[in-house]
């Protein structure tokens, strides 16, 4: 083939991501990068400036080869090669790419988290029909495109990164340094972090352009990398080509971190928490052995990691018909390819229990999983590429392409014996409806997946889990903060701070020194959104037992900060409901539940040293004066308590039980028997009347 570098070829690129967040990367001298209106502007990071270099072309859905013609930056409309890098957290899908009678290219982005990341993609390549397919992030879902149909497929790890080199440095600070993002969106990355700093060892964490973060990784001894969800992020090569010494998750064998940077040799990975701390003080303590690795690793980028390397292999590939092994994606590279492939007609069914359960993954430290006998074996090659899900069968269960040969894997596969009785409550159970009924006694989970004799889903009530978005305190601080939740139980709607602080800010302004908030029943985390707005410097407990909305409110509780989720319900006393996922005939003996754990109020919260209290909000959904009797020593101190009611009988009770101590402030009625309750201490009110 010819020299590419002689012979450039003229490259379209739609890249939808923020140019000084991740720069487009340079595949031609002769490319026009296409980035959308909003974030061609980029996010101020003063990485790079490229908004001159940029064409600004429409957000969503549009069609490229019209834009393209009536572009009046694009002198040139014809070109050798179209690239679209898009996935569904980007909001960028260009149509018509095939009018210009030129291969395309598929870069899929992030298929790892967000709204049924790999459905999107696979209903995006198939509208279009795109000639390739390549990934930079995910190699363990290239196999969902060979399902489907794709032909052309590759692994081009890290082919999006601009590279920032360093000065090698001898001399470096003992500390761990984490440059990244965290909250919400990164529930293990917090928890990994926070468990640093607990142990107190030295850490030093940032937010940097890629500049800065080159010099910390270079000055640092150790530089701590946490995936978002098994994905193969671009820290990693950030890290080594400035010379730091990377320490990272452990992926699974389907992900390509082993064969691409051999930990133990160019890094090194922990898998859990403990492992992490033990890592970090063994470098710490051999610092020698840290910097060794690094040297190693950084005099091997530009050899072999170098992106530049990965944008040639791009073009041979496309114009010459050439990839090397491992990025050739073919039946050698993926033990699961035939397996996979094989189950092609059943891809819908498949994804709509992988990326659920993969969105659990993300949120989750570990998630037991149970996969009953009569589920197609591909459905557990599916899901054991997920490194953190701990996979139960049943006695005999049949390997379906040596997955129990893969690093990893054999230690992550358990075995259940025996009554369903006897088993552990899982976090999500696959099985078929024969499976159900040949246990005969019901299986324990949070979530279920039921499938019928034709291999479709019957049941499944974690469905709508990767469309759900969380709460964004937009103008924190502000009287009005706006907030939005779209998904939960099925529900789509706009919610705002603002209304719900009709009936929580009118206390505010008698109350002082707030310093513990508790919200039982707190749902997805809306009022406690509100409660942090209002009292900015509380620490906000919050007590949930619904799986679904536990999701989201771990979530919401980092983004919130200081907030605290206990899954568990308070009730008058301890005990375990079971609620019924299917079938829904409650004479049958057998099927699926959850087993809903509920402590006593006081004794909870004793145990929590909870025991001093100013901002109490219940909200049960029935049981508010149950839980309200039981605290009712505990009530006389607590300046304001908002409590929902769900009956006219309900709210005569709680007003008899709350007005020795407490007067009816504020309250939102709905048709005489719904409703919000407010009610404030009476020595705050008397304190406080002179001012009112």
């Amino acid at each position: 083939m010819q020299d590419i570098k002689a012979n450039a070829p003229r490259i379209l690129l739609n890249w939808p991501t923020p140019p000084d967040y991740i720069p487009p990367p340079q595949l031609s001298d002769r490319q026009v990068s296409l980035c959308p209106k909003r974030k061609a502007k980029g996010f101020g990071l003063n990485f790079v400036n490229l908004s001159k270099e940029l064409v600004e072309c429409p957000e969503g859905d549009y069609d490229l080869y019209d834009f393209v013609q009536q572009s009046e930056q694009i002198t040139n409309k014809e070109f050798d090669l179209v690239v679209v890098w898009t996935s569904s957290f980007d909001y960028s899908n260009p149509l018509n790419t095939k009018k210009f009678g030129c291969p395309t290219v598929l870069l899929a982005g992030d298929t790892h988290h967000w709204e049924f990341p790999i459905n999107h993609l696979l209903a995006y390549w198939a509208t279009e029909g795109f000639d390739y397919v390549a990934t930079a992030y995910n190699f363990q879902h290239l196999h969902w495109f060979a399902a489907a149909g794709a032909e052309n497929l590759a692994w081009l790890p890290l082919i999006s990164m601009r590279t920032v080199t360093h000065d090698w440095v001898e001399d470096r600070e003992n500390q761990v340094v984490f440059i990244g993002q965290q909250g919400s969106r990164h529930p293990r990355r917090c928890r990994l972090v926070q468990a640093i700093k607990n142990a107190d060892l030295p850490i030093l964490i940032k937010t940097a352009n890629r500049q800065e973060a080159a010099k910390w990784f270079a000055h640092s001894l150790i530089s701590f990398n946490c995936s978002q969800n098994g994905d193969l992020n671009l820290r990693n090569l950030e890290v080594i080509s400035a010379g730091g010494f990377l320490l990272t998750d452990q992926l699974s064998f389907a992900s390509g971190l082993d064969e691409l940077l051999a930990p133990g040799t160019y890094c090194d990975t922990y898998n859990s928490e403990a492992e992490l701390l033990e890592k970090v003080r063994y470098y710490l303590d051999h610092p020698q052995e840290a910097i060794q690795i690094a040297r190693r690793a950084y005099h091997t980028f530009d050899q072999h990691w170098h992106p530049r390397h990965r944008i040639q292999n791009l073009l041979d590939w496309v114009f010459g018909g050439e990839l090397p092994e491992p990025f050739r994606y073919s039946p050698r590279s993926d033990v699961r390819y035939f397996v996979s492939t094989a189950s092609s007609a059943w891809i819908d069914t498949r994804l709509g229990i992988y990326e659920p359960i993969q969105e659990l993954h993300r949120v989750q430290e570990r998630l037991r999983v149970f996969v009953g006998r009569g589920c197609p074996g591909v459905i557990a090659a599916d899901l054991l590429d997920l490194p953190r899900l701990e996979l139960y069968v049943e006695e005999g269960f049949g390997d379906p392409c040596a997955l129990l040969q893969q690093k990893g894997v054999p230690e992550r596969v358990h075995e259940v014996r025996g009554e369903p009785a006897s088993w552990p409550s899982f976090d999500a159970v696959v099985c078929t409806a024969e499976d159900l009924q040949r246990l005969g006694r019901p299986v324990r989970t949070s979530f279920a997946f039921i499938l019928g004799e034709d291999t479709q889903l019957l049941f499944a009530n974690a469905g709508n889990i990767t469309e759900t978005f969380l709460i964004d305190l937009i103008q924190k601080g502000s009287s009005a903060p706006s907030a939005w939740l779209r998904g939960y139980e099925g529900l789509e709607y706009e919610g705002t701070v603002a209304s719900l602080s009709r009936i929580y800010q009118p206390a505010v302004s008698v109350l002082s020194d707030v310093r513990v908030v508790v919200d039982v029943r707190a749902g997805v985390g809306v009022a406690s959104a509100c409660f942090r707005t209002l009292h900015p410097e509380a620490a906000i407990h919050c007590f949930e037992v619904d799986p679904l909305a536990l999701h989201l409110l771990q979530q919401n509780a980092l983004g919130l900060g200081n907030c605290f989720v206990h899954s568990v319900g308070l009730a008058g006393q301890n005990s375990c409901r079971t609620c019924r996922l299917w079938p829904e005939d409650p004479q049958a003996e057998w099927g699926v539940e959850q087993g809903l754990p509920f402590r006593e109020a006081r004794e909870a919260l004793k145990e929590l040293g909870l025991e001093s209290i100013d901002v109490l909000r219940v909200a049960t959904g029935g049981d508010e004066v149950e839980v309200l009797a039981n605290l009712q020593p505990q009530l006389r101190d607590i300046k304001v308590i908002y409590v929902e009611f769900t009956s006219e009988q309900d709210r005569k009770r709680i007003d008899q039980m709350l007005d020795p101590s407490h007067l009816l402030w504020q309250e939102e009625v709905s048709q005489g028997n719904y409703g919000c309750l407010c009610y404030l201490n009476r020595c705050i009110f008397y304190e406080s009347s002179g001012n009112l």
